[in-house]
């Protein structure tokens, strides 16, 4: 299993009151029986389709991918002969963040949702060609489940690729309009809220433009909200560990301690600007809190051992409007 080094580790806790490197990359997992298949990663249709040619359904997700205005710089491709929860856990730390299978299949889907579902972390795309696909996934939070029944189009990777690059925050997943390459379903608005109804999305005409149906992921989270929360931390571990490296060192003192906190402040700063983090209302403020304990409040075993664990941030997620409700009066 490959395994991610690193000093830093942030854990969060989502309250409920009623790097961003790679956060927009896509990896194709794809069933391949040869001994000396590799996890790879290809920055373009050209250089992919030396690998995996034109005949591959690796090669169709690909170009879906790579045909969106807002495509990522690269993309990887994973291929398994037996276990793909397995080869997915073997590539789970590289620079990818949304999974999509080559080929659907409902024990692959189901593996390679419950894996991402375990690690709290990144998110799997599946596309189903009927609603009824959707009800396995149905109780995940990190899966994407798309219906889409025209043949030889890639809704899965059209909407990643078209949507995921995009600065994490300033975008909803829903109204993705004008897909490249992709043909809108016409459902009428009882079998939209059917596929809804399974966790599901479908791309249809409103307005009469083509676009998503829903921002949600199976469970029904919305997807910018937990994608601006797999920001938040991946970015935090990397500015922190940058901290660490390039300082010949961090003292285990006030300063030290400061040094740490204004790294995750300048975060929930980009954060805020980016869409990520909720305005307070009243202060016109980001709404976030991050504190940072002192020498003198931690454990003596902790500062024995140079590890500090005294820092603690909260932000409340930006929200965005998916939904509007116009009263009228007419006078006569």
């Amino acid at each position: 299993m490959a395994v991610a080094v690193t000093d830093v580790v942030v854990n969060i806790d989502i309250e409920r009151p009623a790097a961003k490197v790679g956060l927009g990359r896509p990896l194709i997992l794809t069933k391949d029986v040869a001994v000396d298949a590799k996890y790879g990663e290809f920055t373009s249709l050209e250089a992919l389709a030396k690998t995996y040619p034109n005949t591959t359904k690796v090669y169709e997700k690909a170009k879906a991918i790579f045909l969106q205005k807002n495509a990522p710089d690269m993309v990887a491709v994973a291929p398994f002969n037996t276990s793909v929860a397995n080869a997915l856990e073997d590539v789970f730390s590289k620079s990818w963040h949304f999974a999509i299978l080559a080929d659907y299949v409902a024990a692959d889907a189901l593996a390679i949702s419950n894996l991402v579902e375990e690690k709290a972390f990144k998110f799997a795309v599946i596309q189903v060609p009927t609603f009824a696909g959707a009800s396995q996934l149905k109780t995940n939070s990190r899966t994407i489940v798309v219906v889409h029944d025209k043949v030889g189009e890639h809704l899965d990777a059209a909407w990643i690729g078209d949507t995921a690059s995009a600065t994490v925050g300033s975008v909803t997943w829903k109204f993705r309009k004008n897909l490249v390459g992709i043909t809108a379903s016409e459902l009428t608005s009882a079998k939209v809220d059917e596929i809804h109804a399974q966790g599901a999305v479908a791309y249809i005409i409103k307005a009469g433009i083509s676009q998503t149906s829903e921002g949600k992921t199976a469970n029904g989270e919305f997807i910018d909200a937990l994608h601006g929360d797999d920001w938040v931390k991946s970015t935090i571990e990397t500015r922190l560990q940058k901290a660490l490296t390039d300082a010949d060192k961090v003292s285990f003192d006030s300063r030290g301690i400061a040094q740490l906190q204004s790294e995750v402040v300048a975060v929930m700063d980009e954060a805020f600007a980016n869409g990520i983090v909720d305005i307070d209302d009243e202060t016109g403020q980001a709404n976030y809190t991050v504190t940072a304990l002192s020498r003198s409040e931690l454990k003596e075993e902790d500062i024995l051992a140079r590890k500090y664990n005294g820092l603690k941030f909260r932000y409340k997620r930006s929200n965005a409007i998916h939904s509007a409700t116009v009263y009228g009066t007419i006078v006569v």
